[in-house]
C-alpha cells in the first residue's frame, strides 16, 4: 500500500512539472506586443527637405487644392514608409480660405509617393499679421513653448474624461492676454482608448485665468 502511494505521488509530481513546463513555453499575443508597423514619433516636428520632396511628389498631379507641410507628426514602416504630416490646405478658388488637415503620404520603395488619406478640419490657418493689433503670428518652429504648455495645462486641469497632450504650436495672438493655437493629441480616459488629433484654441488671460475657447476635430471627407 505504501509503495502504491509512493508511485501515485511520483506520477502526480511528474504531471505537475509537465504542465508547468508547457505553460512557460507558450506565448500569447499579449505577451509579445506588436511593434512592426506601429507609428513612431519624430525627434523634431520640423519639415525637412526630404519631407518636402516626398510631399511634392505626392501632390504633383493634384488639382483643386494646394498642400503646404507645417509639422511632421510621425512615420510608419510598411513595405515602404507612411508619413503623417500636418498641412495647410488651400483650395483653388477665388477667395481661398486655408484650413489644417492631417495628411498621410505613402512613400514606396521605388521612391514614388502618393496621398492615401486626408483628415480635414474646419480650423482656419491664422496668417501672420506682424504689426497689426490683434493679428495672429505664426511661430518660427512648431515646437510647443513652455508658456503655451502651461496655458493648456491650466485650461484642462479641471476637465474630466480626456487628457490633452500639446503636439505643435501653430500660432499666437496678443489680445487682453494671449491666445494659443495648438495641435493636441486627445486621449479619452477609458480603457483601451484611442487618441485623436484636434486643433485647440487656448486663452491665457492677463489675470492668470485660462480656458479652451474652441476645438476643431479632424475627419475624413464623406
Amino acid at each position: 500500500m505504501k509503495k502504491l502511494f509512493t508511485l501515485l505521488l511520483a506520477a502526480l509530481i511528474g504531471m505537475s512539472l509537465t504542465a508547468c513546463g508547457s505553460g512557460s513555453s507558450e506565448k500569447t499575443d499579449s505577451d509579445t506586443p506588436e511593434i512592426v508597423g506601429g507609428w513612431t514619433s519624430p525627434d523634431s516636428l520640423a519639415i525637412t527637405d526630404e519631407v518636402k520632396t516626398v510631399m511634392e511628389k505626392a501632390t504633383s498631379g493634384l488639382v483643386g487644392a494646394g498642400y503646404e507641410p507645417v509639422a511632421y507628426l510621425g512615420s510608419q514602416v510598411v513595405a515602404g514608409i507612411n508619413h503623417r504630416i500636418l498641412c495647410k490646405v488651400t483650395p483653388v478658388t477665388k477667395d481661398p480660405e486655408a484650413t489644417y488637415a492631417i495628411v498621410t503620404v505613402y512613400e514606396a520603395l521605388d521612391g514614388s509617393a502618393e496621398i492615401t488619406e486626408v483628415l480635414n478640419s474646419e480650423a482656419k490657418v491664422y496668417v501672420s499679421d506682424a504689426g497689426m493689433d490683434g493679428g495672429w503670428t505664426a511661430p518660427e518652429t512648431p515646437a510647443v513653448t513652455e508658456d503655451a504648455r502651461k496655458a493648456l495645462t491650466g485650461a484642462t486641469s479641471e476637465l474630466e474624461g480626456a487628457q490633452y497632450n500639446p503636439v505643435a504650436l501653430l500660432g499666437t495672438q496678443l489680445v487682453a492676454g494671449t491666445n494659443y493655437c495648438l495641435l493636441c493629441e486627445i486621449t479619452p480616459v477609458v480603457p483601451n482608448a484611442e487618441s485623436h488629433y484636434a486643433v485647440v484654441i487656448v486663452y491665457d488671460g492677463v489675470d492668470g485665468t485660462t480656458s479652451i475657447t474652441d476645438t476643431f476635430d479632424f475627419a475624413a471627407a464623406e
